[in-house]
């Protein structure tokens, strides 16, 4: 087996450290071990939602970090169909030098470093949560990309902003700094450390994740045009299919996972840079 494909299902990433000369090799080289990865399962190869620059040519450079995350959310209730992201890639074209490195973790490392209610139970608060301080949107029901929200909910104390309660709030703005990113999970028993993993890309370099399976972030600022990022899933899920989804999410609070959850936990942060 490759070993980037092996990578991608025993870790959930895979980062290919070799320059790619171009934007399309990168691209080519990702639906490469994407459909490696998903020939093991058995399942359909997901294909490109999200095509981007990050950040965008036109715009800023970003603050100096970026809130632990999933791609286009993960569905906690849904209600309707929608969009489903699966994996993320990063690239970084020539021309362009990073100096900030991507943040991931593992949510079954983290998450069962405590003890959880039941399924049933965590759904409920899902569905609370969400109708008070999340994102729930109508017949829509509620998706969530904040790994941060999702933990509040589960724990039953939601003390971030609401955004039902104020509008006017942007959500990954919910931390000021990365140690109040820290110090909200440590609180919550399931601290970072030990189980965050840091990747420096280099240029040409590529970065690929599972969406269901790790949350990401940035320590550092990025600047205008530093990254290609392509997101493969599903177009206009069915809710059956993301209740499916959800399920992976769930795993997660367990205590001993089960094998499409488990993920070897990292024995400290990496941040390299060859």
């Amino acid at each position: 087996m490759d070993a980037h494909v092996s990578a991608l299902e025993q870790r959930g990433f895979a980062w290919v450290r070799e320059a790619l000369p171009s934007a399309a090799e990168a691209l080519d080289r990702t639906v490469e071990l994407i459909a490696a990865r998903c020939a093991l399962d058995e399942t359909e190869t997901p294909r490109v939602i999200g095509d981007f620059i990050v950040p965008p040519p036109e715009g800023s450079t970003t603050r100096d970090f970026q809130t632990l995350h999933f791609d286009f959310g993960v569905p906690l209730e849904p209600e309707a169909p929608r969009d489903l992201a699966r994996y993320t890639a990063l690239h970084v074209p020539r021309g362009t030098q990073p100096v900030a490195t991507t943040r991931l973790v593992p949510i079954h490392a983290l998450l069962s470093q405590r003890d959880w209610p039941p399924r049933h139970t965590l759904v409920q608060r899902f569905i609370s949560y969400g109708q008070t301080h999340g994102t729930w949107e109508g017949e829509i029901g509620y998706v969530e990309g904040s790994l941060a929200r999702i933990v509040e909910a589960a724990a039953g104390l939601p003390l971030l902003p609401s955004v039902k309660s104020e509008p006017e709030f942007l959500c990954g703005m919910e931390f000021d700094s990365l140690r109040a990113e820290a110090a909200f999970f440590e609180r919550h028993a399931v601290p970072l450390e030990g189980v965050e993993t840091e990747i420096a890309l280099n240029t040409g370099e590529l970065l690929i994740f599972d969406n269901l399976s790790l949350a990401h972030g940035r320590r550092g600022t990025r600047q205008p045009g530093e990254l290609c990022q392509w997101v493969f899933g599903d177009r206009s899920l069915d809710v059956a299919t993301q209740r499916a989804a959800r399920e992976r999410i769930l795993q997660a609070f367990d205590t001993e996972p089960t094998l499409s959850a488990r993920q070897p936990r990292p024995d400290s942060r990496t941040t390299t840079h060859p």
